[in-house]
């Protein structure tokens, strides 16, 4: 049922039911959005207390009513490795909510696990060409995905998979490998039979398992691991350019920092499907740093704040502006913070707290004039993932060096 919450329109009643445009029945806004052609007339029906009526749009003509929000689907899985049980209370609200639904995958790239999709669903999404989606997929085995996801649904990914597919979705896939579990000959197999499915399946991300300290225990990947997977993708890689013109699979950031092995080169990442899931953001932020104008200088002493994986390539943008005689070498340091939140484990940058970083800062604050944070440790209205906001002489990095360096010049 989709009810309108304001409207504009005296004709279109608040709390009145919006059943159909042209005779397009209305399940949420996505139908709303879909069948709301402004090119062409409509006629849309809405019904309160009984009484239905019928109204005429021209071309051109806005339909000025906003709907209730809808009611997203909530994960039916009980997966031990879920990052959301990992969290510790007192938290933005948000951060709890264990979404899986696949209008919030075509809408924001929200990765899902398709066990609560019906063939009705893929029907929708067909007619709505609800197209890319975004799939958790872990393994194709079906007997240890139903393990690793503890729903009897999660057997039949390949099928689901195949029928979306059939009907035209492109799908971008990940699969975040556990030790002895879902890795090696399992992740070999799973590439596979993923990569067999190109292009319905355009990507397919490796990324390595997180663990906060108060998370259930479970086997974290090591350097030699993360090695190890670097080079099978980058075997798998090899095949697939030479058979289908693109690499089809990429390993996380987080393995080649780890195992100390190179970022590699942006043709490995094509057009960088899936960047949004750490795969391709350092080698997009070493090609700014390599592409900074060096004009214009920056204005006051900068302290950047990082985490320990990103303090090396920080320090590359530190030492890029130093050369390019944009800053002084003494007015400009880079300082690495220690998750101590949600313990050693946890080393991205986005995820810091302002307790850390106001801990960490606290000593340098008066030597400096602009302390720049991590791109994506805030959410829109500055509120840190535990719930707290920091000093107003901060400021939080865009994702794009260029317009980092036309803050720090003006």
């Amino acid at each position: 049922m989709v009810i309108v919450e304001h409207s504009r329109d005296a004709r279109i009643p608040v709390q009145s039911r919006l059943i159909s445009i042209n005779d397009h029945s209305i399940d949420d806004f996505l139908e709303f959005e879909f069948y709301n052609d402004q090119a062409q007339p409509r006629q849309v029906t809405v019904a309160l207390n009984g009484r239905t009526q019928r109204i005429a749009f021209r071309p051109e003509e806005d339909i000025p009513i906003t709907l209730q929000a809808p009611e997203y689907r909530t994960c039916r899985n009980d997966c031990a490795f879920c990052f959301i049980k990992g969290l510790p209370s007192g938290l933005r609200a948000s951060l709890y909510v264990r979404d899986d639904d696949y209008r919030l995958s075509f809408l924001f790239g929200n990765f899902l696990s398709l066990t609560n999709v019906t063939d009705t669903d893929i029907t929708r999404i067909a007619r709505l060409r609800l197209t890319p989606l975004y799939v958790s997929v872990h393994t194709t085995d079906p007997e240890l995905r139903i393990a690793m996801f503890k729903n009897e649904r999660a057997g039949s990914i390949i099928e689901q998979l195949r029928s979306l597919i059939r009907h035209k979705i492109t799908l971008h896939c990940q699969i975040v490998v556990i030790p002895g579990l879902n890795d090696g000959a399992q992740l070999n197999k799973s590439i596979e039979e993923l990569s067999a499915l190109y292009p319905g399946v355009a990507s397919i991300g490796i990324i390595p398992v997180g663990r906060t300290r108060y998370a259930p225990s479970y086997p974290l990947v090591t350097a030699g691991q993360a090695a190890e997977i670097v080079h099978l993708v980058a075997a798998r890689q090899h095949e697939f350019r030479a058979q289908r013109g693109k690499g089809v699979v990429y390993a996380a950031d987080e393995f080649y920092i780890m195992s100390g092995i190179e970022i590699p080169s942006s043709p490995y990442y094509d057009d960088m499907p899936q960047i949004e899931n750490g795969i391709g953001m350092v080698r997009s932020f070493l090609d700014e740093v390599s592409a900074i104008d060096a004009r214009g200088k920056i204005k006051g002493r900068v302290l950047f704040v990082t985490s320990q994986y990103a303090k090396p390539y920080l320090t590359m943008l530190q030492q890029r502006l130093i050369q390019g005689g944009m800053i002084g070498a003494g007015d400009i340091e880079v300082c690495t913070i220690e998750n101590t939140f949600f313990g050693p484990t946890v080393t991205v940058s986005g995820l810091l707290g302002a307790d850390d970083i106001d801990q960490s800062i606290q000593p340098h604050d008066h030597r400096f004039d602009r302390i720049v944070l991590p791109p994506n440790c805030t959410n829109d209205d500055g509120d840190f993932i535990d719930n707290r906001q920091i000093a107003a002489n901060t400021y939080v990095a865009p994702q794009s060096v260029e317009e980092l360096l036309q803050w720090l010049r003006s």
